[in-house]
């Protein structure tokens, strides 16, 4: 049973700033808790490292004790870091977190900033070597180069099927909000394989899963 909350200190607790259009614009579409919590997370940890142009790490994230406890599976034996990614791929599609990677020699790192357009810009110029990253970026002293990501999906579907278009990319988070992420990238490889490159086709593939069972194909066979 969890704990009753006692309210809220406002006059010695620090405040978190959250913009106004996450709770208009954004919040009345998520459906997924992983992404609430996830995009929440970002937020409190942008306004600890000094405001909403922090960058936060991936890694970060990954070890927030609130946001593990939050997203663990009461009674489950597994660890909450896929549903983190999970919430981290939903949040980057719909547009409110942006991902980007520093590398530096052989070590990569994955970071995210709240997406705001001063933030935009920011990556954009890292990327193109107009700026350099901030210093929390940095690997060991040295200026990493600094490359923008999509989430897994959005960047499997560019590189098998085709361009990836503002209503394409909707469409990819409706699912990934409806069928397991494994799903969607066995039916882009299924798409693939028989040569039918279309976002149209891998939604059919997996509304067939959904209703007739995982591993039946748009034809109705059985997958080998």
């Amino acid at each position: 049973m969890s704990r009753r909350f006692n309210g809220f200190v406002v006059a010695t607790e620090p405040a978190v700033g959250v913009p106004r259009a996450f709770f208009v614009d954004v919040l009345p579409q998520l459906q997924d808790p992983a992404e609430i919590q996830v995009t929440l997370t970002a937020f409190r940890i942008a306004a600890d490292g000094g405001g909403i142009e922090t960058p936060i790490s991936e890694d970060a994230l990954l070890r927030d004790r609130p946001l593990r406890s939050a997203l663990r599976v009461v009674g489950s034996p597994r660890e909450p870091d896929h549903r983190i990614g999970v919430g981290l791929d939903l949040a980057v599609g719909r547009g409110t977190l942006l991902r980007f990677a520093s590398e530096h020699a052989a070590e990569r790192r994955v970071w995210y900033y709240v997406n705001t357009p001063v933030n935009q810009a920011l990556v954009a110029a890292m990327a193109r070597g107009a700026v350099a990253p901030p210093l929390a970026i940095w690997h060991d002293d040295v200026i990493p180069t600094v490359e923008p990501e999509r989430p897994n999906v959005f960047r499997l579907y560019e590189q098998n099927i085709g361009l990836l278009t503002p209503l394409i990319a909707d469409h990819i988070v409706d699912a990934l909000e409806t069928y397991p992420v494994e799903w969607i990238e066995d039916g882009i490889a299924e798409a693939v394989t028989y040569n039918r490159r279309s976002w149209r086709y891998v939604q059919r593939i997996l509304e067939k899963w959904a209703t007739e069972g995982r591993g039946v194909g748009v034809t109705g066979n059985r997958e080998r």
